[in-house]
Formats: structure tokens, sequence, C-alpha cells
């Protein structure tokens, strides 16, 4: 999850951009055209790595002993700036370098610290035996480490002194209770897609600048990069082509761009106070099999719990009687009579528990319409990857990994290897909002005012628990999609908020109940308490507990 001093009130309810380090780069070489000073930013980043650092330090510099791994480029210079600042405040600050600084700014904080009598040790001038008995000789000696060494922009496998210098902390220091903060991303990690090929810096605490970096969020090894902060350092704030208008260069999008939703996003508007039933939508809910009524009482649980004011749920007659049992707020009805005169409905949710029996695809269909809203899961999915269609812009379909991997005809290997990829293979192949569900959940979709200027936009989530790791989090989130289908409108930014929302339950569920222990009924009764997380009436819930 992210943990930010800054973000919150930056983005209250809003998306927050999610900057590649090629649009990072391109970010900062326009603010350098209008005057900004890179000198000046590097100073911003320094300081509020400082600021990270003295939080993790219980609050205080003074006395502190603190070993700073500062790469040559610039992410070694604001390494070299918040070891000077560090100093400022009161702390010890040692500087172990993998040679001298190569960049302006960082040749500057490199004269600078040494102006004022900051141990460097240049590592890159010892001999190995001298390198060794000097790193030996640090053991247990300093109250946290901050890793300066490899930033963003980096790629491939970091190779002899550097490779040395990353596995430093833990083949020397043994750090234990003493935290390491990485400077914009952990070092050896890539920026773009999170693939560790080789040595990694193992964090605590990542502070990144000025937006969050896709590679601190898809990575697979999310415990390397320990607690995001993201910090704002003066940079203008990120339109990131929302509003496309034909005046940005189109190259710029051809990967598209992504966001990420604020937990303040899940802060729902109170409801008319004459509101009634018909007002808060109709979801008609085909779902449930023998052996498999619970997928379709979950589903339409949550859909109900989610503000659905009428759920309807088709299904085969001789499962109707469990489920007005298991989900009493909601209407039964026999599959066979539905497809004849289907319900009145403002949204479909086809798929969960639904078998793939003889006749099912043909009754999807005929409940189907491609002008209303319709959640896609399930069974539903795998019919689909069966018989390939366009589905159209107000779908959503919402495969896990296996899924998609028979919906697009691929090995499950390929599925992993590009999470961006995948899931905007899935929305071109079917033409409509995907949301390729994991650990961390990417919702895609097209965007821009005309065929032409067509790019797709992703919002990822990375908010959830391992208690979400149970057969019906899937059914609950198609219920809860649903629902909000109807009140937020269809699209991408609607599948990512119902993501974030049944996250955001699963942390809660899992600070009550446990990991192993949250069934989806529970998780489904602490979506209340997920909307008063979004809205500040609670606490980020202590799972560690």
């Amino acid at each position: 999850m992210i943990d930010s001093i800054d973000y919150e009130k930056r983005f209250v309810g809003q998306s927050i951009p999610v900057l590649t380090p090629a649009e990072m780069r391109k970010t900062e070489e326009e603010a350098f055209a209008h005057g900004i000073p890179s000198l000046l930013l590097m100073e911003h980043a320094a300081i509020k790595v400082v600021d990270v650092l003295e939080a993790e330090l219980g609050g205080s510099c003074r006395e502190k002993k603190v070993l700073f791994f500062c790469g040559t480029g610039n992410n070694g210079g604001d390494g070299l700036a918040a070891a000077r600042l560090f100093k400022r405040r009161g702390g010890y600050p040692h500087v172990v370098m993998a040679g001298n600084a190569k960049t302006p700014d960082a040749k500057t904080n490199q004269n600078w610290a040494e102006e004022i009598g900051i141990p460097i040790y240049n590592l890159a001038e010892y001999s190995q035996q001298e390198k060794h008995a000097f790193l030996e000789d640090g053991h247990d000696r300093f109250d946290a480490f901050v890793d300066a060494l490899l930033g963003t922009g980096f790629k491939g496998k970091p190779e002899g002194l550097m490779e040395e210098l990353i596995r430093a902390p833990l083949d020397y220091f043994f750090p234990h209770d003493h935290p390491i903060i990485a400077v914009d991303i952990p070092s050896g990690m890539d920026g773009k897609s999170g693939e560790i090929p080789g040595a990694c810096m193992s964090a605590d605490v990542t502070v990144t600048f000025h937006a969050v970096k896709p590679g601190l969020i898809l990575t697979k090894k999310r415990d390397y990069v320990g607690k995001i902060v993201l910090a704002d350092i003066g940079l203008w704030d990120i339109e990131a082509y929302s509003d496309y208008d034909g005046g940005v260069d189109l190259e710029a999008l051809r990967e598209g761009v992504c966001y990420m939703l604020p937990h303040s996003a899940v802060d729902f508007p109170e409801r008319p106070i004459n509101a009634h039933k018909g007002d808060c939508g109709r979801i008609l809910i085909y779902a449930g099999s023998m052996g498999m009524a619970g997928a379709a009482a979950m589903c339409a649980r949550a859909a109900i719990a989610a503000g659905a004011g009428l759920t309807t749920i088709a299904c085969p007659r001789e499962i109707i009687p469990v489920l007005q049992v298991l989900a009493p707020n909601a209407m039964c009805v026999d599959i066979e009579e539905a497809v004849q005169n289907p319900p009145a409905y403002d949204v479909l949710a086809v798929g969960c528990g639904l078998s793939q029996k003889e006749g099912v695809w043909e009754n999807i269909l005929k409940l189907y319409d491609p002008q209303r809203p319709s959640v896609w899961d399930a069974d539903a999915l795998n019919l689909l990857a069966k018989r390939p269609m366009k589905l159209g812009k107000n779908a959503v379909i919402t495969p896990h990994p296996g899924e998609a991997a028979r919906l697009l005809g691929w090995n499950i290997g390929d599925v992993f290897k590009d999470s961006l990829v995948t899931v905007r293979m899935l929305q071109e192949k079917y033409d409509c909002c995907a949301l390729l569900k994991g650990d961390v959940s990417i919702a895609c979709e097209k965007s821009g005012l005309t065929e032409n200027s067509q790019f797709c936009k992703y919002y990822l989530n990375a908010v959830g628990s391992p208690a979400l790791a149970k057969g019906g989090s899937g059914d609950a989130l198609a219920g809860m999609l649903a629902a909000l289908l109807h009140s937020q409108g269809p699209g991408a930014e609607t599948a990512a908020l119902a993501s974030l929302w049944h996250g955001m339950a699963g942390v809660v569920g899992e600070n009550k109940f446990g990991q192993r222990e949250l069934t989806t009924m529970q998780l489904i009764d602490c979506l209340h308490e997920a909307e008063k997380w979004g809205r500040g009436e609670m606490p980020t819930p202590d799972t560690k507990k």
C-alpha cells in the first residue's frame, strides 16, 4: 500500500498519475526548460529523503549514524545531498561511493559534502582486500542505511562493485531493525516493469519523487519496495493527457498513461433524502449452478452491499431455494423464464459459478445488451475464450491470470511477462474495459476524443491483502463492480475503484479476522468500514498485529 507524506493532500479523491522513467525524464526536462534549476529539484528530493529518514529513526537525527550508499549519477547526487542535510540535523553520515560523481549536480553535492567534512569512501579506489576489510569493519555500527546507488532509469543486471554494494547491507551489516531507505527506487529494480534480473536492494521504505513509478507497483517482489512514500519535489501538477485535445505528441502516448486511485476515492456521496430502490440500480446476475450456488449468492450480496437497489439472480430452478436463504435481499428467477422474458436491468453480471454446460452461452447472449453495462467473470470468460467477440465499451471483463491466458490463447507464463501488455491485449481483442486481477490489479480502456487519438489508459491497484486469496473473493468483486457501474458509470476508473474498495475491505477484514480466517461473507460485511477509511473517519488498519 502507499503510505504518503504528501500525496493525499495533492490528490484527494483524484487519480494519482504513474509515470514511467522515460515520462519522468520528459517532465523534468520540461521543468528545466522553463527555468527550474535541476540542482533545486535534487535539493527538494534530498529534503524529502531526510524527512522520511528522520521519521524512521524515531523523530530525530541527532547522534544517529547512517550509511549512505551513493552511485555516480543523479540518484547518487540525491544521496549525497541527503547526507549533507542529515548532518545539518545533527546526524553522523558516512558515504560509500561506487566511484566519483559523474553528473554536474552529483559532483556539486559531492564537493559540498567533502567541504563540511562528511567521510566519503570511494570503494572503486580500494583493493578487494581493503574493500572487504572496510565493509566488515562497519558491522552493526549504523542506525539506518540509505540506498542511492541506481535510479529509475537503470536497466539490466548490476555487476562488479555495484552488485557488491547492493548486497552489502545484508552481507556485511545485518541491518535487522535498522531501516533501509531507497531513493526513488530500490537499486537493481527496473523502474518500468519491476523486473529484478540480479541483485536488488531490499528497502523498508522507498521515497519516490513526483509520481509513482510502475515498477514499484508491478514488481513481483513487493517486499523489496517496502512502504512507498510519494514525495512532492516542486514540479507542477501532472495532467497526464487525461483531457487529450490533439495538442500532445502521440508518440508520448504510445504505451498509454497510468494512474492509481488514492484511498480517499472510496468516499461515496450520500443518497438524496427521497431516493428509492429504482434510483439505485437494477442488477441482473446470471450465475450459479448445482454445487456452485454460493458463488451466485456472494456476487448478489456484494452487489447489494455496494449499493444496488434491486438485485435479481437468474439461475437454474433447482438452486433457487438455496439462494433465497443465502441472499434473501435478492430476487430469483428461473433462467429458462429469464431468457424468454428478461427482467428489467441497468447492469448485467454474468459468470460466477455458472458452469460451461450446454446452453449457458446461448443464455448469456440472450440476456446481454451491448448498450448497457455488463461484467463478465469466471465461466462467462471461459466461454468467451472459446467464442471470442467484441463486447464494446460498456462491458468489463475481469480475468485472473489463468483466465487471461485462455482468453488470449497464451501460455500462463506469457501473461506474467508484462502485465501492462497483457491487459492491453485483452482490451484490444475484446474491445472493452479489461480488469486483470492479481496482487496488483490493472484496469485498461481506450481513451481519446477521436479514433486517431486513441490511447490506452491504465489504472493500477496494489491495495489488498493475502486474506483475499480465497475462493469467493472474485465473486464479491464482480457484484461490487456491477453496482458501481450503475452509480459511477462504465470505464476503467470504475473498475479500478471497485478493485480498490475490494482491496481495502480485505485489509480491514485481515485486521479483524486474520489472513487465513476471513471469509467472503465477512469481507462483504467490511465494505462499510473500508468506506469510512476512505473518508478519513478511521486510521489505516494495522494488519501486522
